[in-house]
């Protein structure tokens, strides 16, 4: 098991040429979850029953994220955004339309466990 860890951490680490300022796939989940195509299969169950979490994604989509999607077993809507900019112009847009809505950001590997050891 530490060896696939090893080796999956090493895989996620490397560069590749579709990464913007030298940084590895872990670095870069949005054009990852692009080139990929990955969806949450879960909405397909989710969405008919509880239209207001398809039209929250749809709203998502509509303030600029590049991608939006049900988180894991749909605890919450995400969107990826290209810049803190618009990441922060859609909260505004959303909030005026009457979602909750609050922008974050992605932690690289080493910020995250540089938060929870120091």
């Amino acid at each position: 098991m530490n060896e696939l860890g090893r080796g999956l951490s090493a895989w996620l680490g490397e560069m590749y040429s579709g990464a913007p300022f030298g940084r590895g796939r872990a670095e870069n989940p949005l054009l990852a979850l692009v080139r990929a195509g990955i969806k949450n299969d879960f909405e397909e169950v989710v969405f008919p029953e509880y239209p207001e979490l398809s039209e929250g994604k749809s709203a998502l989509e509509r303030a600029g994220a590049k991608y939006a999607s049900l988180s894991g077993s749909g605890s919450t809507l995400y969107g990826l955004f290209a810049s803190k900019e618009a990441a922060r112009a859609a909260v505004e847009r959303l909030r005026k339309q009457g979602w909750t809505a609050q922008a974050t950001v992605t932690l690289t590997r080493k910020q995250y466990w540089s938060r929870i050891f120091d």
